[in-house]
């Protein structure tokens, strides 16, 4: 009888013990099904608010870039002083303009392969080649000329101004920002290619930009430099300038025109 009753009591206890590991099972799995839910809850929720931080920035730096265009050409020097003092704002500026100049040259560069093409079925192979292959370098040109315009005139204003303690990141970005005008008049000049009364205006219109864009180096100079010395100024422009146009002249022997 005592046998039985311990094999009863086993048994019961047993099935108890599974009962209870049923219940933490169910428990355990309605724990993960409610965590799991939290978290798809969580991420619904956190989407809309990365939205709406991603359009608050964009348009914060849209402001930012309308508020810098609209007073650069107002008070240039308090510009550049700004730039100097925080260049990492005024980057992606930079980049921008400069691919919007790259991309322009690109474009006159194909436009101007295109209204020089002429096809004819006696147009010797050899000549059809070397054609090619002038087209292909001045698609490269295009893409080199301002940049290495911009990273020499950067180049000597960095080892110029080295005793400043500015980084060249913040020198290019300066200098990048003053060529804005001839960057104006490399997409104005896309119209020359219409006729030549069209490029008589875009020519003398680039001649125009390229003056604007020689003063603004100076105030950019002087922001680098903190200087207040206007005569220091114009003497390390006239040195800067000096030192780009005799290397420029220079880099002509090599038909490298910047």
């Amino acid at each position: 009888m005592d046998e039985n009753k311990n094999e009863t009591n086993n048994v019961t206890s047993k099935e108890e013990d599974i009962q209870s590991q049923n219940s933490i099972n169910e428990n355990t799995n309605e724990s993960n099904v409610g965590s799991t839910t939290t978290n798809n809850e969580t991420q619904v929720n956190s989407e809309p608010k990365q939205n709406t931080s991603s359009n608050i920035n964009l348009k914060k730096e849209a402001s930012e870039a309308k508020n810098f265009f609209s007073n650069f050409f107002k008070s240039p020097f308090s510009e550049f002083k700004k730039i100097v003092s925080k260049p990492k704002d005024f980057l992606k500026i930079a980049i921008i303009v400069f691919v919007i100049w790259v991309i322009a040259k690109i474009i006159q560069s194909i436009i101007g392969i295109v209204d020089n093409y002429h096809y004819s079925p006696y147009y010797p192979f050899v000549s059809f080649i070397r054609d090619s292959f002038e087209s292909l370098f001045s698609i490269i040109g295009a893409i080199l000329i301002p940049t290495i315009s911009v990273a020499l005139l950067a180049v000597i204003i960095y080892l110029i101004a080295k005793d400043k303690k500015k980084n060249y990141l913040t020198v290019l970005t300066s200098v990048i920002l003053a060529k804005i005008p001839m960057i104006l008049a490399s997409i104005v000049g896309i119209l020359s290619f219409i006729n030549t009364s069209v490029s008589n205006i875009t020519s003398s219109f680039s001649g125009l930009c390229s003056v604007i864009s020689t003063i603004l180096v100076y105030f950019a100079i002087k922001a680098l430099y903190n200087e207040e010395d206007d005569n220091k100024v114009a003497k390390t422009f006239l040195i800067t300038m000096a030192i780009y146009y005799v290397i420029a002249l220079v880099l002509k022997f090599f038909n490298v025109y910047i």
